[in-house]
């Protein structure tokens, strides 16, 4: 579609229900920071339920933007007001090569935020485009697990400087105290003369000694203001040098959070790959298959319900369980399946997983309540992710 006939035609912009779901947790991890998920929290309008951390709450707010109902409408209508101004330029162009280069620039100028919301709400930006830059976007989110290390030795480094900082700032202080003690007993002292000279006769020689101490005096005043200026600007330079090594620590806790679970997900599923073969169930010729004697984890023939994730990876879940010796059972959340054959399923399953990033915030706590109720074995995810569902199994046959 050229200029013109763009023009022609009334072109809304997408809204964020609109905008597919498996970009959803890139934009709000992209564009709603956790002091911002915190504060919308505790609007009435999102009527969030209180998170025991972050990641919970981001979760929350990804559910939030598919729908499309009062929430989802004050989520968007806040993203809006947030980014009119920086993403107004890219609503002017209707190519994929012209919003790629708008793209590239605010890349370039760090304003990662604002060109994602752009790109991902442009009516014209083809899938092509978006997946293309999804792909940048993913990966800068590994650019700074690669940093972790780096960032730890700069906060160790930026701790050595403060401390070397506030040692000079307290010699300086302890200096400067003594300056200004000893200068204010000279300036006592040369008032007192001052006086003196002033009420005898002077002559030629005393005048010249009485210029010299007001010389003098007002060197040592000038020179008590420049102390005191140089102490204020170490005083700045440290709580700003505090204040960098906080926000680094608190990134570093959040990175070194995300190593850990990704860390236990991964070795869960490459226990599990290693003790079954890729294809078939190593447990349907094993004579001692669903008892005591079971070499390997296994399930033992337990039924495993898997609530909500992707559709596409739902032949890989049921893969999985099966080769570890369960029954594999999948309810959407609601979206294709009715949700009155849940409680059913349920009542059937010997344990239940539903991904907090890939379900409904109802479906989920939906199932919370009937695993409540029925004391069943309740798995909540960090991911959709094969690695999730191994860690999750890991636990339970554990």
């Amino acid at each position: 579609m050229n200029r013109q006939e763009l023009e022609s035609q009334p072109v809304q912009r997408k809204k964020i229900w609109e905008i597919d779901e498996s970009f959803k947790c890139a934009l709000i991890g992209t564009c709603l920071s956790r002091g911002e998920l915190r504060k919308l929290s505790r609007e009435k309008v999102y009527a969030v339920a209180p998170a025991s951390d972050d990641y919970l709450l981001h979760s929350q707010f990804i559910g939030i933007a598919g729908r499309q109902d009062p929430k989802g409408k004050a989520l968007h209508k806040y993203l809006e007001k947030k980014y009119r101004a920086a993403t107004r330029k890219y609503f002017l162009v209707t190519t994929d090569e012209e919003i790629k280069r708008l793209w590239e620039e605010d890349l370039a100028e760090g304003r990662v935020d604002s060109g994602w919301w752009a790109v991902m709400t442009h009516p014209l930006a083809s899938m092509e485009l978006v997946a293309q830059l999804y792909r940048k976007v993913h990966m800068l989110g590994h650019d700074c697990v690669g940093s972790y290390h780096k960032k730890k030795i700069m906060i160790g480094s930026l701790r050595s400087k403060v401390s070397a900082l506030e040692e000079v700032l307290g010699s300086e202080r302890q200096s400067y105290l003594r300056e200004n003690r000893q200068l204010k007993k000279e300036i006592a002292g040369l008032a007192v003369e001052i006086a003196g000279h002033s009420s005898a006769p002077q002559e030629e020689p005393d005048r010249q000694a009485n210029e010299e101490l007001r010389r003098l005096n007002s060197e040592l005043s000038s020179r008590i203001e420049e102390l005191t200026v140089e102490l204020e600007g170490m005083k700045g330079r440290h709580a700003h040098a505090m204040e960098k090594v906080r926000k680094m620590e608190e990134q570093h806790l959040i990175l070194q959070q995300r190593v850990t679970e990704q860390t236990g997900e991964m070795a869960a599923l490459e226990d599990m790959l290693l003790q079954h073969p890729a294809q078939g169930n190593p447990c349907a010729a094993c004579a001692d298959q669903n008892t005591r004697k079971c070499p390997g984890l296994n399930l033992c023939g337990r039924t495993v319900l898997y609530v909500g994730g992707l559709h596409r990876m739902v032949p890989h879940y049921r893969q999985l369980v099966e080769n570890s010796g369960g029954r594999f059972m999948h309810h959407d959340g609601g979206k294709e399946i009715s949700r009155n054959l849940l409680p059913k399923m349920l009542i059937t399953a010997d344990a239940v997983f539903c991904p907090i990033d890939c379900v409904s915030h109802d479906a989920c706590n939906c199932v919370k309540t009937m695993c409540k109720r029925y004391r069943k074995p309740f798995v909540m995810m960090r991911s959709a992710s094969l690695s999730s569902l191994a860690k999750g199994l890991t636990d339970i046959i554990q």
